[in-house]
């Protein structure tokens, strides 16, 4: 009790306003100090002992009080800390591959490639590190250009149970924000103008390495794309899912994104490892999303993917249809992307220097 609030306590005593139960407690109360009093006066009146002595003996009471309790946390720290983080390992790792950990990480992976053109997740450096109700996931990010990569840094996610209550990237200048959303695709039906940024690309030298982002006049089959953008270093591929042309606004764009696939196998281990067909693979990975929809928002900016209703229209249509391509190579070989009819809006990606 402190004493602002025993003060007060007394005061109602004094002046009779306490009920009857109240008033017996604090005559209890006052009876143990009566009691602590006498022993202190006997003590100091039969064995001589000075007041100094008194409180020398009390501080030192105090003291061991002080140190035992520190003891008691402590090991209780120590206890408890380990116990938690071993059931936090078995909250996170029961199940093994198809463990709740497992599909955490497959989700990242998913995620990044198939929502950001061109960035991929390096399998071989995924780390993860667990702590009482916490996993946090450290990846490795990549853009391909030609047959090359080229490393952006790492992205960490961090997991409290089932809730992803961090991003943090060292590559964006503002991190998971979204302001950060870029806007790269235009479906042609879509009623939403993008800028064309070809006159950027012009500006540069002709050997510097770009990457650009092509929205097409109209929707073409995976077959139609090989034949007809043979010879350039595609990565990417912008997937018509039924909801593209329905886009009207920069709020619609910032609120649902482009959705693809890699054009190249990225990784055995991913969804897209060309075991299967395109279709096939396409439809694994919305699944996969879809499954894991809430984790898969909180990993990116955007708030509404939509993925139930794409998947829906995929599966329906059977068919990947193709609305936009995202192709590396030098500004020169790029440029020549001008010429083709098939090419509705060129944007501009990233810039290597040569």
């Amino acid at each position: 009790m402190r004493k602002e609030e025993l003060k007060e306590l007394l005061q109602k005593y004094q002046n009779g306003t306490l009920s009857k139960e109240e008033e017996q407690k604090v005559e209890e109360f006052l009876e143990n100090f009566d009691v602590y009093n006498e022993f202190l006066n006997e003590t100091l009146h039969d064995e001589g002992m000075k007041e100094a002595d008194l409180a020398k003996m009390m501080k030192k009471a105090q003291q061991k009080f002080f140190f035992r309790n520190t003891l008691l946390v402590l090991s209780f720290i120590l206890v408890i800390v380990p116990l938690l983080t071993m059931v936090t390992v078995i909250y996170y790792g029961w199940g093994r591959d198809h463990s709740k950990g497992n599909e955490f990480i497959r989700t990242i992976r998913t995620v990044s490639e198939m929502m950001v053109p061109n960035v991929y997740v390096d399998y071989d450096t995924v780390d993860d590190d667990i702590k009482p109700f916490t996993m946090s996931v450290t990846t490795d990010k990549y853009k391909m250009f030609g047959d090359k990569r080229s490393y952006l840094g790492k992205d960490t996610y961090k997991l409290f149970l089932d809730d992803v209550f961090a991003k943090e990237s060292n590559y964006r200048a503002i991190g998971y924000s979204i302001n950060q959303i870029g806007i790269n695709f235009i479906h042609p039906k879509a009623k939403y103008y993008l800028p064309d940024e070809r006159t950027k690309i012009e500006s540069l030298p002709s050997d510097w390495p770009v990457e650009i982002y092509i929205s097409l006049n109209r929707s073409y089959s995976l077959k139609e794309i090989n034949e007809k953008f043979k010879g350039y270093n595609m990565t990417w591929l912008a997937l018509e899912t039924g909801v593209e042309e329905k886009m009207k606004d920069d709020l619609d764009f910032i609120q649902t994104p482009a959705i693809g696939f890699p054009y190249k196998k990225v990784n055995v281990s991913s969804v897209f490892d060309r075991t299967f067909t395109d279709y096939e693979e396409v439809v694994k990975g919305l699944e996969l999303l879809n499954k894991n929809e809430k984790w898969a928002t909180e990993l990116t900016e955007y708030k509404d993917l939509k993925i139930a209703e794409r998947l829906k229209w995929v599966k329906k249509h059977k068919e990947l249809k193709i609305y936009g391509i995202s192709i590396t190579g030098t500004a020169k070989d790029v440029l020549s992307l001008e010429k083709m009819k098939e090419v509705n809006v060129i944007r501009l990606g990233q810039v290597n220097l040569p």
